[in-house]
């Protein structure tokens, strides 16, 4: 980030559709500003941002105020940059997507040279691009060596994890990390296999899309293909695993009983605790296109084919097999 903490600018803001990118600047920007002598103060209301800068412009604290871009007013900011223009005072918004004039109106607000967005390309090359340069320079950054990772190695990389810049930091992490204890600067690719599985084996990103979409021919082929590929049986993985098909059936079935009671996104999200733009993309319009009965009736197929797993039943993959196809079936079907 281009500025001084010892002048630091009045408002800043951070925005875009990607959140771990997003999240990862509001963390370096956190801790910037705590190696600085900043206080950090994290706030919900724009009584709150009040409270924060007349305590900040006061007292002469240096001060970071984070806040969610539609809680704040457009005069509070408005005033802070007119009144404060000495101050270490610093506002912080984080909006998740794009920004709405209508709802967040500070934004508009922040200079454009601190106004920080992250989307993620809606074409799957652009993807793969931005994620391969992603591990470049994570690479770089880890090991201090510009040449760390080639560009075959990092697009091998991409093609074995995908394009989730979460996983991808997490796993050069763990092969810089090796590098970097054999006081070496070049990953090899001995260095990747022998520490990256990969999307071999389980995979479970098709059941989950079959599912969110309730079409029983992607489902059956997305199973078969998981049973081919896995070591071992892989139905306690759909009953139990975290984000398999039984927890996203029970997620969206609550996200549905609050739909039914007219609940908004955030008290959904808040509930179910999970990041309000997961929610909103893939949440409410799995609960929606299911519906409360299909739901229901999922959970309570997949708790039968649980129990009969635990019980020893003769073949649980076909019992879960046959819960998940029912259920797609059965959406649309009065």
């Amino acid at each position: 980030m281009k500025f001084s903490w010892d002048k630091p600018p009045l408002a800043m803001a951070v925005t875009g559709d990607d959140h771990f990118l997003r999240r990862r600047w509001l963390q370096h920007t956190t801790l910037g500003a705590y190696q600085a002598g900043y206080e950090v103060v994290h706030v919900g209301s724009d009584g709150e941002v009040i409270d924060a800068l007349s305590m900040g412009t006061t007292f002469g604290q240096p001060m970071l105020i984070r806040v969610g871009g539609k809680e704040v007013a457009y005069e509070t900011v408005e005033a802070h940059l007119a009144d404060n223009l000495k101050s270490r005072v610093c506002i912080v918004m984080d909006v998740d997507g794009s920004v709405d004039e209508k709802k967040h109106p500070a934004v508009a607000l922040v200079k454009k040279k601190h106004l920080f967005t992250y989307s993620t390309p809606a074409r799957k090359q652009d993807q793969e691009a931005r994620a391969r340069k992603f591990l470049t320079m994570e690479a770089h950054r880890l090991t201090s060596n510009q040449d760390a990772l080639s560009a075959d190695l990092a697009r091998a990389m991409v093609k074995a994890l995908g394009t989730d810049l979460g996983v991808l930091s997490y796993e050069i992490g763990k092969v810089t990390a090796l590098v970097r204890s054999r006081r070496g600067g070049q990953i090899e690719v001995a260095d990747v296999t022998s520490l990256v599985r990969g999307k071999a084996g389980a995979e479970m990103q098709p059941i989950r899309d079959a599912l969110a979409a309730a079409h029983a021919g992607k489902m059956a082929k997305a199973l078969s293909k998981m049973r081919r590929k896995s070591a071992s049986d892989p139905t306690m993985l759909l009953l139990r695993a975290r984000g398999g098909p039984a927890d996203l059936a029970y997620r969206w079935l609550q996200a549905a009983l609050l739909l039914d009671r007219a609940a908004s996104v955030e008290e959904i999200s808040s509930r179910l605790g999970s990041p309000t733009w997961v929610t909103k993309r893939t949440t409410i319009p799995a609960a929606k296109k299911w519906g409360t009965r299909n739901l229901a009736n999922l959970v309570r197929d997949l708790a039968y084919a649980d129990r009969g797993l635990l019980k020893g039943i003769p073949a649980p993959w076909v019992a879960c097999e046959a819960a998940l196809l029912r259920g797609c079936s059965s959406v649309g079907v009065q």
